[in-house]
């Protein structure tokens, strides 16, 4: 018995290395192939390629893990701010100012709330797929709307409780915090406290 347990396991070894070969490449494939939306209403779709240097120093603020779902929801602000920053070396996105309503052509990389909804959810799917979620989930984008305004932004369902979170970076100049509160505080549009949140270094 003792015989074949030893051979089984070394029968097994390769296979976890293959298995392991394989994530890492999909995950360089992924960093590697990354849509971003800009120019509003993702006019402009473009497939950046970061580095493993870049990549780690996003992934970087998961570590340590958290310890609850409000410090994971930190440590996601940080990674999405940084990624941002990050994507702005390849695109003219880092151009971008936050609360921005109107289409210039002659400033281009400027986001509306679609295309940051449509990024964020973009990052936070890559961030999901590689583990570094462990407390939450990504669901389907937030929409509200009120009169003739209507605005996106990315969510997030925390597992244990089932309750959502949005994550708005709309408000922001590229690169900085997003806003981040209880979906149906976002969905309630009479709370102005998303006008004068402030951002948490």
């Amino acid at each position: 018995m003792l015989i074949r347990k030893i051979l089984l396991q070394k029968s097994l070894l390769p296979l976890g290395l293959v298995v392991a070969l394989s994530f890492i490449q999909a995950v360089e494939a992924r960093v590697q192939n990354i849509a971003i939306c800009y120019n509003f209403s993702c006019k402009t779709l473009q497939q950046v390629a970061l580095s493993a240097e870049e990549w780690r120093s996003v992934i970087g603020w998961f570590y340590p893990a958290a310890h609850t779902a409000a410090e994971e929801r930190e440590q996601l602000r940080q990674a999405i701010g940084w990624m941002e920053v990050v994507v702005g070396r390849h695109t003219p996105t880092h151009r971008d100012k936050g609360l921005n309503l109107e289409k210039n052509p002659e400033f281009p990389g400027q986001l509306d709330c679609i295309d940051e909804s449509l990024n964020i959810t973009t990052y936070m799917q890559l961030f999901q797929e590689q583990g570094h979620l462990r407390r939450h989930r990504v669901v389907d984008r937030a929409y509200r709307k009120a009169g003739f305004d209507a605005h996106w932004a990315g969510q997030i369902e925390q597992i244990d409780t089932g309750e959502r979170f949005v994550i708005d970076s709309w408000f922001q100049d590229n690169g900085m915090l997003p806003y981040l509160s209880p979906s149906t505080e976002w969905f309630d549009i009479t709370n102005l406290q998303i006008l004068i949140f402030e951002i948490q270094d």
